[in-house]
């Protein structure tokens, strides 16, 4: 009897082991997880991230300003669950926004902002 209430022990910790691996003990929704990059040569302001069917473009999720070389980590909460996102960048020195629609975070793990000051132009690189 005592051989199995001490299996009964070693599978009961294996299994909250194994799940403490397999669960994140953080919210974040790493699906929809990515680092932006700024590599504009511009300083942003503010940055916006609403799904794509959503009015609201809710709250700048910058607490400074990302200068120019600057990476951030953007987590999304585990309830999100929008497959389409919408991203809206604002600049430091008041130039026109950007924004870029419909954009497939769950296929995007980084997106590098470029500017082309010749063609006054604001790009992305995705990967």
């Amino acid at each position: 009897m005592k051989t199995i209430q001490n299996i009964s022990v070693a599978l009961v910790a294996f299994a909250a082991i194994f799940i403490s691996q397999v669960v994140p003990a953080h919210a974040d929704n790493e699906k929809l997880d990515f680092t932006l990059v700024n590599k504009t040569g511009y300083g942003i302001k503010a940055i916006y991230i609403a799904p794509s069917a959503s009015t609201d473009w809710g709250d700048n999720i910058l607490e400074k300003t990302l200068e120019n070389s600057d990476e951030l980590a953007i987590s999304f909460d585990a309830k999100e669950k929008a497959e389409k996102w919408d991203l809206r960048i604002e600049w430091v020195d008041g130039g026109d926004a950007v924004t870029w629609k419909e954009c497939k975070l769950t296929e995007i793990t980084k997106i590098t902002l470029h500017y082309d000051r010749d063609k006054d132009t604001t790009s992305a690189d995705i990967e």
